[in-house]
C-alpha cells in the first residue's frame, strides 16, 4: 500500500456486491483517514500501506458510483478479500508500471508486499468487522496490518491479476514522504510480527516464506539506515537471525554482499554511505 492522498485520491472501476466498496473519493488524506479508506504508497517494500477508520466504509457514504467490474463476476464469491492490481498516474501525466498481486500463497504475497493495496482490493464487510476493523491510530502500514490480522483468522483470498485501479500520485505531502524514519520503523515492526507468527505456526513448513521475510527485513533496514544509522544497526541486531546473509537484489550488489561477509553490516553500510561504486 501507499499514501498518495489527493483529489481524487483513488480511481476505481467499481466493486462487487457483498464487498466493501472502493472508488473515487474526494477530500484529501485527512478525509481519507476520517472515513476509513486509504490512499496508497509507491515504495517497493510497501511502506505507508493503507489507513483504516474504526468501521467499514459504506459506498453511499463515500459518494461512490457502483458498477459491476467486467470480468470480475463470480471471482470473489466466498472470498474474504479480493486482491487486485493497480498502476500509478503521476501529476505530469506519466503512467507507472502495473503492480500485480503475487498469485499463490497469501503469506508469501504479504511478506513481499504483493497483496495489492487498499484502493485495489475488495474486502468482505463481515471479515473486516470480525478482525476488528481498520486501525486509525497507525500512521502507515494500515492495509497490510489489516491483511495480516485477516490471514491469522484464516481469511480466504481470491486473486484478480488485472489492473483495475489507478492511483493518482501527489507531488508532495503524502504519508509515505512524511517522517520516513517512522514509516520504516512501522514497516519493520509489522514484518517482524508477520515473521514471528510464521515461526510459531508449527502446523506448516513456512521456512521459505520466513527466509523471504528475513530478506525483506534486511532491505528495509538498509533503507532505514539512510535516515537513522543507529536505529538501523539496532534493528539489524534485534530482528535478524545469527548467520544471516543478504541475497543479491536491485539494491544489494554482489560487491556489497562480499563486504558484508568480511566486515559485517556496520562497515558495509558505512562504506555504502561513502557512495562506494559497488554500494
Amino acid at each position: 500500500g501507499q499514501d498518495d492522498g489527493g483529489d481524487p485520491v483513488e480511481a476505481h472501476d467499481g466493486a462487487r456486491s457483498g464487498h466493501v466498496l472502493q472508488g473515487r473519493l474526494r477530500g484529501g488524506a485527512e478525509a481519507v483517514g476520517r472515513r476509513g479508506i486509504h490512499d496508497p504508497d509507491p515504495s517497493g517494500l510497501g511502506v505507508g500501506e493503507g489507513r483504516r477508520g474504526g468501521g467499514v466504509a459504506e459506498g453511499d457514504a463515500l459518494g461512490l458510483e457502483q458498477a459491476q467490474i467486467p470480468g470480475l463476476a463470480g471471482l470473489g464469491d466466498g472470498a474474504d478479500v479480493v486482491v487486485g492490481g493497480y498502476s500509478d498516474q503521476f501529476a505530469d501525466g506519466r503512467n507507472g508500471a502495473a503492480v500485480l498481486p503475487l498469485v499463490g500463497d497469501p503469506w508469501d504475497a504479504l511478506v513481499r508486499t504483493r497483496m495489492g493495496t487498499t484502493s485495489a482490493n475488495l474486502f468482505r464487510r463481515e471479515a473486516i468487522q470480525a478482525a476488528g476493523g481498520w486501525d486509525t491510530q497507525m500512521r502507515s502500514s494500515q492495509d497490510y496490518e489489516l491483511l495480516f490480522r485477516l490471514l491469522k483468522r484464516g481469511a480466504s483470498v481470491a486473486w484478480d491479476a488485472q489492473v483495475r485501479c489507478t492511483i493518482l500520485k501527489r507531488t508532495s505531502g503524502s504519508i509515505s514522504r512524511t517522517d520516513e524514519r517512522a514509516n520504516w520503523l512501522r514497516y519493520l515492526q509489522l514484518r517482524k510480527e508477520i515473521r514471528d507468527h510464521l515461526l510459531q505456526d508449527a502446523g506448516k513448513d513456512r521456512s521459505a516464506v520466513i527466509a523471504t521475510a528475513d530478506q525483506y527485513l534486511f532491505m528495509a533496514i538498509r533503507v532505514l539506515s539512510k535516515h537513522d544509522r543507529s536505529a538501523a544497526l539496532k534493528a539489524y541486531k534485534e530482528l535478524l537471525p545469527t548467520g544471516f546473509v543478504p541475497q543479491r537484489s536491485v539494491a544489494t550488489s554482489a560487491a556489497y554482499i562480499t563486504v558484508f561477509r568480511i566486515l559485517g553490516f556496520r562497515m558495509a553500510e558505512a562504506l555504502a554511505g561513502l557512495k562506494a561504486p559497488w554500494a
